[in-house]
């Protein structure tokens, strides 16, 4: 059996552990969330009556005191990452944290240093590299011979968030905690980035304020083209430009696949993602395969890894230059 405890268990816990129960349901794992981290006792009491999670603290270094884990899952919310993960990694206890793993590129940096430092394997959670549709999409590309463009628009509901009190201080920052999970796909899809051209408008006076567009290459020679606007609507959606065809995501879970003199076709969600939260449960696998089971000298330096991580922060810190 795989013990993991969790640390946080607001809003994401549950979507995690609904996951969890998918997996060993439907391909017989053995995953077992055996402790949780919070700060009161009213959210503790949650975890156990709610969540089924049996032991409870509110210390971390309790938990790991009296816990034999398997692994750890951070989903504390985005602006205490950081400094739980800093605390955790000498533990070298296995990671999956949430997004975005600092507030900035420096933090991602400082977490990567020190997990190389303690040879700790730690992974950050863009579930969105794990949609089915993802996957799919990704597989056609391929087979059609690759990539001639990419366009990805990131609109943010910041005014109507606004309208609705969410705190000022997070709102400023959606496009590192929110925007990421975009802008990782970027990366995803493209590789390497060889050059990026921005423009945004941060602090200007409102309606112009909050506008983003960029041109981007990677090093395989793919231009990608970037913008959101938040004053103005739209969503998240994106488009892959293919010979004779194209890709287009109207949101992150569906997409319309066309090509000339062909009939026009839907990308729809797999078993897994349609049961749960969208590649939670590809990615708890992931974790699982890569992450925990890693048996290198050193910690886990692949895709999804701290290390990858810096790479995707330096990307959304360039398009808010």
């Amino acid at each position: 059996m795989i013990s993991l405890g969790i640390i946080g268990t607001g809003s994401i816990a549950p979507h995690y552990i609904q996951a969890i129960h998918w997996l060993n349901q439907h391909r017989n794992t053995e995953i077992k969330v055996i402790a949780a981290v919070n700060r009161t006792e009213d959210s503790n009491e949650r975890a156990r009556n709610v969540l089924g999670i049996p032991n409870t603290y509110t210390s971390i270094h309790d938990m790991i005191s009296v816990e034999k884990l398997d692994g750890i899952i951070v989903a504390v919310p985005f602006p205490s990452i950081y400094e739980v993960t800093m605390n955790l990694i000498p533990t070298r206890i296995p990671l999956l944290i949430e997004k975005p793993p600092g507030l900035t590129m420096e933090q991602t940096q400082q977490l990567s240093q020190l997990a190389r430092m303690h040879q700790a394997s730690v992974m950050v959670g863009f579930n969105r590299r794990f949609y089915s549709v993802v996957d799919q999409a990704k597989r056609l590309i391929e087979e059609s011979g690759g990539l001639l463009g990419m366009r990805m628009d990131v609109f943010e509901r910041y005014r109507l968030l606004r309208e609705n009190g969410y705190p000022s201080e997070k709102l400023e920052k959606l496009f590192t905690a929110n925007s990421i999970h975009c802008i990782d796909l970027i990366r995803y899809y493209c590789g390497d980035l060889a050059a990026i051209h921005a423009f945004s408008n941060q602090s200007s006076e409102e309606p112009f304020n909050h506008r983003y567009a960029a041109l981007i290459v990677a090093k395989r020679n793919i231009p990608i083209t970037f913008q959101a606007y938040w004053h103005s609507m739209g969503n998240w959606n994106y488009e892959f430009y293919l010979q004779d065809g194209k890709i287009q995501f109207t949101n992150m879970e569906e997409a319309l696949v066309s090509f000339r003199n062909k009939e026009s076709y839907r990308l729809t969600p797999n078993q897994a993602d349609r049961d749960t939260k969208p590649g939670f449960a590809e990615q708890m696998m992931y974790f699982l395969n890569h992450v925990i089971h890693f048996s290198g000298n050193a910690g886990y330096e692949g895709a999804m890894s701290i290390h990858d991580a810096v790479n995707t922060m330096a990307l959304v810190e360039s398009l808010q230059t």
